[in-house]
């Protein structure tokens, strides 16, 4: 009984390269943080979404950095937009205790009737 087809050889292809998913998971999710963050009453969501994604970003850039993974850039714009997504957040949180604080201090001077 003779086979149909030949056996076939193994292909010399290209190894298969690290991935970087967690950079690039920093990156889409310190994306939306950042975009979340600069929208007034919504930036409450943006909190946990920057601090997970320069975690993530992190974790990621030193995967790339210790040669175990690719996409540095990507892990490095993660962090980077996690950074000024919590630097909006830290604004936004400063200008809003400053607003209440002004509101207390004109209730506090109002005349009593």
């Amino acid at each position: 009984m003779s086979m149909p087809y030949p056996p076939q050889q193994p292909q010399g292809g290209y190894p298969a390269q690290p991935q970087n998913g967690l950079g690039t998971a920093g990156f889409v999710v310190g994306l939306i943080g950042l975009v979340f963050s600069i929208i007034p009453f919504v930036g409450i969501i943006a909190w946990p979404l920057v601090i997970i994604g320069a975690v993530l970003s992190g974790v990621g850039m030193s995967k790339a950095m210790s040669g175990v993974a690719n996409n540095k850039g990507l892990a490095i714009a993660g962090l980077v937009c996690s950074i000024v997504g919590l630097v909006c957040c830290f604004v936004y949180l400063s200008a809003w205790n400053d607003v209440v604080e002004n509101g207390n201090e004109i209730l506090r001077n109002l005349p009593n009737q």
